[in-house]
């Protein structure tokens, strides 16, 4: 725990991949949702994206335009993990079925909880992009919300 002022403040750190899908739109409903101010929220990649691996990926393309429906801006600013961070994370929330949870059990540096939804990402071969990558962020912001409720 981490004290400003006197209050205790909570760190989350939302999980995915890469941090430019699911754990930005984790984030954002959060912050969106979120009216308890003793917990503040974040997001980060276990792999860092760089903007030249993204151009012309049409998985991510679909992921921007859903999105955009929803007031929710994927613009490229990548964040991967470090020590540092995961010391300060009271609760780590996965979102993503590609990471393995133990990875942060073993992480001497992290004391916290951690929480898995298991949330696939879009593929570059699946049919209907867009509407998976939007089926993806209603099932997140559905996730989030009972997490939001859950805190108080």
């Amino acid at each position: 725990m981490h004290s400003s002022g006197g209050k205790s403040m909570k760190k989350i750190l939302f999980v995915c991949k890469h941090n430019v899908f699911r754990s930005k739109v984790a984030e954002f409903f959060f912050k969106k949702l979120n009216k308890n101010k003793t917990y503040v929220a974040s997001s980060a990649g276990i792999l860092k994206w760089n903007k030249r691996e993204v151009k012309g990926d049409k998985a991510y393309e679909a992921e921007k335009k859903a999105a955009k429906r929803f007031g929710i801006d994927l613009s490229l600013n990548s964040r991967g993990i470090d020590s540092s961070t995961l010391k300060d994370t009271d609760i780590l929330v996965i979102v993503a079925d590609d990471v393995p949870a133990k990875l942060f059990k073993k992480e001497k540096s992290f004391r916290g909880k951690v929480l898995v939804w298991k949330i696939p990402d879009v593929k570059l071969n699946d049919k209907n992009k867009e509407q998976i990558a939007e089926n993806t962020i209603k099932f997140i912001q559905k996730k989030t919300s009972e997490f939001v409720k859950d805190l108080k």
